[in-house]
């Protein structure tokens, strides 16, 4: 029996490879679906992961033969967890044994046979009401899945989005903060041309950057980049 001490367990996990340097989306699909796969107690996992606004998918699966038989299925637009993600809909305790499984995914389904599988699971994960990603889980002949297991896929399911949503967020706002370093930088090196520019011409501070301004046009180049020949003592001051 799981216990509520092995299900937090994860939950910490997942929160330290979320905020864990360097941010990596791969760290933490790989320990979702190996601590689903222990906590579930269901033969493989695998998922499906989209950040909202990319179309790429990044899958992980616990085990080599799931890990490409999940990467294969995302790349053909088919399966369980491709339906699971594009759909936002659960599809619980499909039997793959039959023709009509074979009829919906023939190409999914000789593969997953081929590796003992012969019911599949799969659990959309949300994220602020998007559907981004499926849980899936693979069963073999030995037993079904029950309620409170499912409960706890859906439960870790929730956990796993909030954790991704995290690395999201932390990548974002690094990425906002480099593009305003890299403004502001720019900005201090086109002041300094400026100054440079207007002692050397003789002229005032706007009309130095108006000479940098036209310089750039006509060269079809940026004023940043010829602030940085300025001040780098590779422009020719005489010339603009």
């Amino acid at each position: 029996m799981v216990t509520d001490m092995e299900l937090a367990a994860l939950a910490v996990r997942l929160t330290e490879e979320a905020s864990s340097e360097p941010l990596d989306v791969g760290r933490v699909l790989a320990t979702f679906v190996e601590g689903v796969r222990r906590l579930v107690g269901v033969h493989g996992v695998g998922v499906h992961y989209a950040q909202p606004g990319d179309a790429s998918v990044r899958t992980e699966g616990t085990g080599t033969e799931l890990r490409a038989l999940t990467a294969d299925a995302a790349a053909w637009e088919e399966g369980p967890g491709h339906e699971a993600r594009t759909a936002g809909r659960s599809l619980v305790e499909l039997d793959v044994t039959v023709r009509p499984a074979r009829v919906r995914w023939p190409r999914w389904v000789p593969r997953a046979r081929a590796l003992g599988l012969t019911r599949v699971t799969a659990l959309p994960l949300s994220d602020g009401g998007a559907t981004v990603g499926a849980l899936i889980l693979f069963g073999g002949p030995e037993r079904s899945m029950d309620g409170a297991a499912l409960n706890r896929a859906r439960a870790l399911g929730g956990v796993a989005t909030d954790m991704l949503s995290l690395v999201r967020e932390v990548q974002r706002s690094r990425a906002l903060v480099a593009q305003l370093e890299h403004a502001l930088i720019s900005r201090i090196v086109i002041e300094q041309a400026k100054g440079m520019l207007s002692v050397r011409r003789e002229v005032t501070v706007d009309d130095a950057f108006g000479l940098l301004r036209n310089y750039a046009r006509s060269h079809r180049r940026k004023i940043a980049e010829i602030a940085a020949d300025i001040t780098e003592g590779r422009a020719d001051l005489h010339a603009l």
